[in-house]
């Protein structure tokens, strides 16, 4: 039987603090986003003593949760042969990865769009490079009665399309969930927040670091701290990458107009497949996206007036015209980072034993293949031996969702747990048990429980289920509610200023 998520180990008291000799390790990992996850989980396979550290609250709280959630087929570019590499590859073993840990997946396929004969020469041009590639199924379309029966609400300006039906969808979220948890059900363990502050070479050739308030020692070091990867590299005296930042800006749509793109749609950038798109969700939303903004740091991520209502919105509505303006119920944005044309996997310059683990913003779909790639061709020069465990447990059972059960099921659950039948969101027909089963797994925060159970994530966003979320947490976790945060440090939710417990619990029930 795996070990619950909440068997995570959180930053301790100083006077818990482990010395380096007392706490030997073969691999730590820095982050626990879907590159850390992934390597988490592909080393969870061997006999190896493996922590992950991360420096927020919760895991899947840094870049990786503001991916598009899109399994590309597999592009090639002229610079980029890790990335073309790690694509194909782990698109074709993305389902089977999703089927073992209990995550959802679907293949939807992709529709690259061309408006006149200029971009269709780019979509013959697209057509034999993705081929070449060894991605299966490739045609283009100039039919516009098929394109009409793919795609309904399609614009009638459309003239071709070049079709990939490997394309797929996942929750990026649910899938770092479901890696990690299988990583500690083997053995792994994590430490929250705890932020790496120091790497140092020891003498007998590994390499110490603190992490929060733990003091480690490990043979290597794999740096997937994502945004923060050139931080933890400038920690070993390493500048021999530069992180660049690519800002995307999104809306989701209610579910009620899920149904107007069955594929993900995607316009032409200069003759590439980067640019505008409109792609339905694992969870049965559209989003709507555009063309990306290079920016400066991590921390330039807000939506804006002019992106989402001069740029995404019009660039959707050029594709699918008659999308409903008034159904967006969410703007988000986030700001991926990027180590050049290529991923950066390979060994620190300056320290040998901390290994770069930088994907960038395709990586949740390389994510496996590329862990798989580190470890067996990279990780052997750092003088790790690689047996395998005779008991790996490869399956991994997520908890479960009301929405998603069929009437029997629903009704077997609730017998056996009642809260399963008390109703937190009604947009998202969450109920009480799942809430309390995403805290027994580890969430301490809003943001984890809502990207565990979709809390919060309807129409009305948590107006009226949040104060109801708030009371659950309280009584869960044994915590006053004016400590409850939405995502960790700095993000209370709520400040009581001096009034009696009393009367915020009233509140909370009314």
């Amino acid at each position: 039987m795996q070990k619950p998520f909440s068997v995570f180990d959180r930053e301790q008291p100083k006077t818990a603090v482990v010395t380096a000799s007392a706490n030997p390790l073969d691999v730590v990992i820095i982050g626990a986003g879907i590159a850390g996850a992934a390597v988490a989980r592909e080393l969870s396979r061997y006999r190896l003593d493996v922590a992950v550290v991360e420096r927020e609250a919760e895991v899947c709280f840094g870049a990786t949760k503001g991916t598009h959630a899109i399994v590309h087929c597999g592009i090639p570019g002229t610079a980029s042969p890790l990335k073309d590499r790690g694509e194909l590859a782990g698109n074709r073993m993305m389902e089977e990865v999703c089927r073992e840990l209990d995550v959802p997946f679907k293949r939807i396929g992709k529709l690259v769009v061309a408006f006149d004969e200029g971009e269709v020469a780019d979509l013959q041009r697209l057509e034999a490079d993705i081929s070449r590639n060894g991605v299966p199924g490739v045609r283009l379309i100039r039919d516009r009665n098929v394109l009409r029966r793919l795609e309904p609400h399609l614009s009638d300006r459309v003239v071709a399309a070049l079709h990939t039906p490997t394309t797929g969808i996942t929750s990026p979220w649910s899938l770092v969930y479901g890696l990690m948890e299988n990583a500690v059900a083997n053995g792994c363990r994590l430490y929250l927040d705890a932020p790496v502050r120091s790497l140092t070479p020891t003498a007998d050739g590994r390499v110490a670091l603190l992490a929060g308030s733990h003091r480690m020692c490990a043979r290597c070091v794999v740096n997937a701290a994502g945004a923060q990867a050139g931080l933890i590299a400038s920690l070993a005296g390493d500048r021999s990458f530069t992180l660049e930042f690519l800002k995307m800006q999104r809306v989701i749509l209610d579910r009620n107009f899920g149904e107007m793109a069955t594929h993900l749609i995607r316009g032409l950038d200069q003759g590439d497949p980067l640019g505008d798109f409109v792609c339905p969700t694992i969870d049965g939303n559209l989003m709507l996206g555009s063309t990306v903004e290079e920016v400066d740091h991590e921390d330039e991520n807000a939506t804006t007036a002019d992106g989402i209502g001069g740029w995404v919105l019009p660039a959707a509505l050029r594709l699918v015209p008659g999308l409903p303006v008034q159904g967006v119920i969410r703007p988000f944005s986030a700001a991926l980072p990027v180590a050049g044309s290529d991923y950066c996997v390979a060994p620190s310059p300056e320290l040998p034993q901390l290994i770069h683990f930088v994907l960038g913003a395709s990586g949740m779909t390389a994510s496996v293949a590329m862990a798989r790639y580190l470890i067996e061709q990279v990780l052997p020069g750092a003088g790790l031996e690689l047996k395998e465990k005779a008991r790996f447990v490869a399956q991994r059972r997520d908890m479960p969702h009301f929405r998603d059960l069929d009437d029997d099921a629903r009704a077997a659950l609730i017998a056996r747990d009642g809260r399963f039948g008390r109703m937190v969101c009604r947009c998202e027909s969450v109920s009480e048990g799942e809430i309390s089963e995403a805290i027994r797994r580890g969430a301490r925060t809003r943001d984890g429980i809502k990207f565990r159970t979709r809390a919060g994530m309807g129409r009305c966003q948590s107006n009226f289920c949040g104060p109801k979320l708030l009371e659950i947490m309280s009584r869960e976790l044994g915590r006053p509610v004016e400590t409850l945060t939405r995502r960790g440090v700095d993000s209370h939710e709520l400040a009581v200023s001096g009034r009696p417990a009393k009367r915020v619990a009233r509140w909370l029930k009314r």
